[in-house]
């Protein structure tokens, strides 16, 4: 079957201006796992959707990209043949997805998607295949899969070298066992890695391609200590330059560890920090301590490794006065701080908090991270917006 995954375009922030896009690994990885289909992705992010005739058209969808996707699907619809049209992604609400697609593919794709075009091509039913949501109903749940058990992402069906110079990405862990209020847990909270020898694999293909260094996109690479120490063997062995530019959390690494990985080429970390006051941290549930932070920014810097955070204007319980504090936590601990506006997703346990505390704006998914989406009495929508602008520059 002749199958095309589509990266819609979705609105960029500041800071993904500057650094630059990132390739689609999901979707890479996707079509790495669909053995015996002929697999292309379309980035419409870099390019324009072509007109083809396919069999199966996936589009990746998040809850920023909801209104975009189903444009997509309208485009696709009226130019690209009949195929079946299949969403999956991050939106906690998938029954939107199925106004203008065929079915859903929820959690992890790569086995179900896989097992959906198994049906499609002879012709069988797929509303039973585990993780697929389609108007007739949605099958079982599929639980989270064993990364060392999948193939690799296929990276021939797209071209590196329109992400430079963040061509080098790739993902070696899903998952988290921390419950914060604003996260989505897009791939649940079992960590699950790869193997170093796959990572290692993965990182050696990228470099050979081109790459000027790696990119490692995890949420919490960090996790597992003896992992991190022998992937950085085959990245010492590769002699390359890599970060984390996704965030880690600063209660998982130690100076043993941030060593090794400096001596293995990491140059730099950005941590998930999110606020420089105490009681906001306990309020999203991020489980970390402002003495914790300190430390891990310390060690960070002892080890050689530049050091980043990344915070959010608008948590729960955030007023100006604990922006303005954080602000000076950032400057204290002498770091770059990248800010975004804290955005309550639906099915979060942030959402349910505005619920209770605060009041939503009419803003459409597309808006999302751009503008604020709720308010409180203590904290105004115009308030966030200016402390956000006012932060971004105090903090770069």
């Amino acid at each position: 079957m002749h199958v095309a995954l589509i990266q819609p375009n979705v609105p960029h922030s500041p800071d993904e201006d500057i650094l630059g896009t990132f390739p689609p690994v999901g979707l890479a990885w996707l079509a790495g796992n669909t053995q015996g289909h002929t697999c292309e992705v379309i980035d419409l992010r870099v390019g324009l959707l072509p007109r083809k005739a396919w069999d199966v058209v996936g589009i990746s969808c998040h809850t920023v990209s909801v209104e975009e996707a189903a444009r997509v699907a309208k485009q696709v619809r009226a130019e690209c043949g009949d195929p079946v049209i299949v969403t999956g992604g991050h939106h906690a609400l998938p029954q939107e997805l199925l106004k203008f697609s065929d079915c859903v593919v929820r959690g992890e794709g790569e086995i179900t998607f896989s097992e959906l075009l198994t049906c499609l091509e002879q012709k069988k039913p797929y509303s039973m295949v585990p993780g697929v949501l389609s108007r007739t109903g949605f099958a079982p749940q599929r639980p989270p899969a064993d990364l060392a058990t999948l193939l690799p992402p296929d990276y021939t069906t797209m071209s590196l070298s329109q992400y430079h110079p963040n061509q080098g990405t790739l993902v070696t862990s899903r998952g988290c066992p921390y419950h914060c209020v604003f996260c989505v847990s897009p791939f649940g909270h079992i960590w699950r890695g790869r193997t170093p020898s796959q990572v290692g694999q993965e990182a050696s293909y990228l470099l050979e391609g081109g790459a000027p260094m790696l990119h490692i996109m995890d949420d919490l690479f960090t996790y597992h200590k003896e992992r991190v120490l022998s992937i950085c063997t085959r990245f010492t062995e590769l002699d390359c330059a890599w970060d984390l530019p996704n965030g880690t959390r600063v209660d998982s690494v130690d100076i043993d560890m941030l060593s090794v990985m400096a001596e293995a080429g990491c140059i730099r970390i950005l941590y998930g920090i999110e606020s420089g006051v105490q009681h906001i941290l306990d309020s999203i549930r991020k489980e970390i301590t402002l003495e914790q932070i300190k430390s891990a920014v310390s060690m960070s810097k002892e080890a050689g490794i530049e050091v980043e955070g990344l915070f959010m204007v608008g948590n729960p319980g955030d007023t100006p006065d604990t922006i303005r504090k954080t602000v000076d936590f950032i400057k204290n601990i002498d770091i770059k701080g990248h800010f975004s506006l804290a955005t309550p997703y639906p099915g979060t346990a942030f959402w349910h908090w505005v619920e209770k505390h605060g009041t939503f704006l009419d803003v459409p998914y597309r808006d999302f991270e751009q503008v604020p989406v709720f308010e409180t009495p203590q904290f105004s929508a115009q308030d966030r917006t200016h402390l956000l602008k006012w932060a971004s520059q105090e903090c770069r």
